[in-house]
């Protein structure tokens, strides 16, 4: 089998495992729905970013990190990757499962923690599991699927029934990707120093345009960018017309957005998400007659 998604950690299971036919199945089902290998690594990289960008919530509580959630609240993020994964590749839920795909029913299982840190209900003993786990530290993601069979899983359970995947059952997880790098959050990068300079501007046109200006080559999440701007109409501070894009446009710095200048990006050569924003100054007469074509620099 060609190996998807080189030094990203993909692992299929050997031709003869008992599993191998019904996960290779489920893996084509995947990618199928996700619009085949560019997408999925490129949502992929937004994918877990957005969605603890959503549960920080910086514009309203005033926090940057991962680390000032409650408790409840990382429990929570398990829930809002289920939803938005169903919502990713536009599958229903299944009768008794989280997802239907491909007519099989699917559990999806999430986790912060270590290697196993995957708890398995009686409910998906014996049936398929879309396995996701996060570090936000090193902002590595893993993506697997396994088929959660009992003599893969712990012997033991806890006072819901739930159990976790075994040492030796790791062995028989599908790795689609794993430690794979996922869009870090934008303030783990950016200077205590800066951060207060950035967000003490008045404005958000402002605050933006010095955001980019200083740290160019760099996805920021939709969910990032809103809070930086502080206002409903977030976008308005970044597009041309007396956004941030015409006080940077001639420095010869462009905005670029994955959402509508994605081709334009995959040309530059540069690593983005799904709904992120970069800023980027051409490397060579090549790359500004491209960003002056599209009329991001002047």
């Amino acid at each position: 089998m060609p190996d998807l998604f080189p030094d990203s950690g993909y692992r299929p299971l050997d031709s003869d495992h008992q599993d191998f036919a019904d996960l290779q199945s489920l893996e084509m089902d995947l990618m199928v729905a996700v619009g085949g290998k560019q997408a999925f690594e490129e949502k992929l990289r937004s994918f877990f970013r957005s969605a603890i960008d959503e549960v920080i919530d910086t514009a309203r509580t005033g926090r940057f990190f991962f680390k000032e959630l409650e408790k409840t609240e990382k429990t929570y993020l398990g829930t809002k990757f289920e939803i938005l994964l169903r919502d990713w590749l536009k599958v229903p839920r299944g009768i008794y499962l989280d997802l239907l795909i491909g007519e099989r029913e699917v559990d999806v299982k999430f986790t912060s923690a270590g290697k196993s840190g995957w708890m398995i209900p009686p409910e998906a003993i014996d049936q398929f599991c879309i396995l996701m786990r996060v570090d936000e530290t090193k902002a590595k993601c893993s993506f697997g699927l396994i088929k959660a069979r009992p003599e893969y899983l712990r012997a033991g359970a806890n006072r819901d029934k739930k159990t976790s995947i075994s040492a030796a059952g790791r062995d028989n997880i599908w790795q689609i990707v794993w430690d794979y790098g996922y869009t870090p959050n934008f303030w783990t990068i950016v200077s205590d120093s800066d951060r207060h300079e950035i967000m003490s501007l008045k404005g958000g046109t402002k605050r933006l345009a010095m955001l980019f200006e200083r740290y160019q080559n760099v996805p920021v999440s939709r969910v990032q960018i809103a809070a930086v701007a502080a206002q409903d109409d977030f976008m308005k501070r970044i597009r041309s017309n007396q956004g941030a894009r015409d006080i940077l446009k001639p420095k010869g710095i462009a905005i670029l957005y994955s959402e509508i200048d994605g081709e334009l990006m995959r040309r530059l050569g540069l690593r983005f998400g799904y709904r992120e924003f970069l800023s980027y100054a051409p490397k060579s007469e090549t790359e500004r007659v491209l960003l002056r074509t599209a009329g991001h620099i002047t």
